[in-house]
């Protein structure tokens, strides 16, 4: 839901609500089209500096003489002041996130469209709700079977063999799979990183127990599909921009998705092996 505020100086200098006219009305819609780029961005697993800039880009392409956003991982605050001094002010909570590189790079070619020619503001608002309505365009079996490709190479990378690499693939299948299947509850990606290291371990450690295997390369590997390797590479790429406050909040939610990987592994090789 979204927050507006609007208030003018009347002539003895207190602050005064002024009555919404038409031009105002298509301010909001303006700032409303701004905060919703924004938030698609984020949810898609955009930096910071990357989505700042783009709301800039298309507030100030719509009129706005004046942009302010603040973008965090978990909120949007924006003000736009139009072409007369007027204020217009929303926040927006972000309240869940992910990793969509299309629909980032489709609301990056909207601000760049929209540079070049005019799109009214009502249609631009309809494009970009279609855009944060759509779903991931990779079928869930792509999904896994990505999932068990990273797995195996990356057991080969760390000096597995031809078994290690089968039964990482496999495992990785398995567990993604399964996590995928699993509905979410509202839970935190953190307890599905600490249920996804938990079984993979076990998974290997059940297989080790039958067939030899490089009981270490083969965990590490079945478990890589897990890691946060978005989040890291995001964290520091805010940080290089100057965003401190976003870098540590990315770093700090890569840690502890890592710290479940780890912790959980741990725990089945201490009581297992």
């Amino acid at each position: 839901m979204i927050k507006t505020f609007f208030t003018a100086k009347g002539g003895n200098g207190r602050k005064v609500k002024k009555k919404v006219s038409g031009d105002v009305m298509n301010y909001l819609d303006v700032l409303k089209l701004t905060v919703l780029a924004g938030e698609i961005m984020i949810k898609s697993g955009a930096e910071i500096y990357r989505t700042e800039d783009v709301m800039d880009r298309i507030a100030k392409n719509y009129g706005a003489r004046q942009v302010e956003s603040f973008v965090t991982p978990t909120g949007i605050f924006c003000a736009i002041e139009s072409i007369d001094g007027q204020v217009f002010t929303t926040v927006r909570r972000i309240e869940s996130r992910g990793f969509n590189l299309t629909k980032i790079d489709k609301v990056n070619a909207f601000s760049r469209r929209l540079s070049k020619r005019h799109i009214p503001v009502e249609e631009g608002i309809r494009e970009l709700t279609e855009i944060a309505q759509e779903k991931s365009e990779y079928p869930w079996w792509l999904k896994i079977f990505a999932a068990g490709t990273g797995a195996l190479f990356s057991t080969g990378l760390i000096g597995g063999k031809g078994a290690e690499m089968a039964v990482s693939f496999l495992i990785a299948i398995l567990v993604r799979a399964f996590i995928m299947a699993v509905p979410d509850f509202g839970l935190f990606p953190f307890f599905f990183d600490l249920a996804g290291g938990f079984i993979s371990t076990l998974l290997v450690v059940a297989i080790a127990k039958i067939y030899p295997l490089m009981l270490g390369v083969t965990v590490v590997g079945s478990i890589m599909p897990f890691i946060p390797g978005m989040s890291i590479t995001n964290s520091i790429r805010d940080a290089i921009a100057g965003d401190f406050l976003a870098s540590q909040a990315r770093g700090l939610e890569a840690f502890l998705r890592v710290l479940a990987l780890a912790v959980s592994a741990a725990v089945v090789l201490a009581l297992v092996v």
